[in-house]
């Protein structure tokens, strides 16, 4: 009995562990690397104060995003204009400096560790800013589904 247990808890492992899907180092760089160009071509060049936030999540409102299983967010924030933001490593994308919230894992294997530097240089309370940001949401293949904001579109395409 205990050796069937042991069979079906195994076959039901290796299936879950199959049927999941991981987005290739190479589709994140491209993305990564569009999101820098879309911000340098709308906002100018990333500067020495300017840093990204990385963040990757399992979709869980399957009512807003319909069949979306992942999604990825990619920051550019101000240090000048930064106050309050919790972390305990940072990272280095191109020269770039990055905070990781990814759970999903699919930065870190693009990223190199940094000495810590506190990103939070503003001192002023109840700052109203608006950073730029591109969200991607993708089905359970790694197929983008929506991109936010949605005129951002054209350039996450197929190559």
């Amino acid at each position: 009995m205990k050796k069937i247990f042991i069979l079906i808890f195994c076959t039901i492992f290796l299936f879950c562990c199959k049927s999941q899907h991981k987005i290739g180092k190479k589709e994140v760089e491209k993305i990564l690397d569009r999101t820098i160009s879309v911000f340098n071509e709308k906002r100018g060049a990333i500067g020495d104060k300017d840093f990204l936030i990385l963040s990757s999540v399992k979709i869980r409102d399957t009512a807003f995003y319909k069949n979306g299983k992942y999604g990825i967010g990619i920051t550019v924030m101000s240090s000048k204009l930064t106050q309050g933001l919790k972390y305990k490593q940072l990272y280095s994308y191109k020269g770039h400096k990055v905070v990781l919230q990814d759970s999903l894992n699919v930065f870190k294997p693009l990223l190199t560790s940094i000495a810590y530097i506190d990103v939070n240089k503003s001192n002023l309370k109840e700052l109203n800013y608006d950073p730029f940001n591109a969200t991607l949401i993708f089905d359970k293949n790694w197929k983008i589904l929506y991109v936010f904001p949605e005129d951002y579109k054209n350039y996450y395409g197929e190559d």
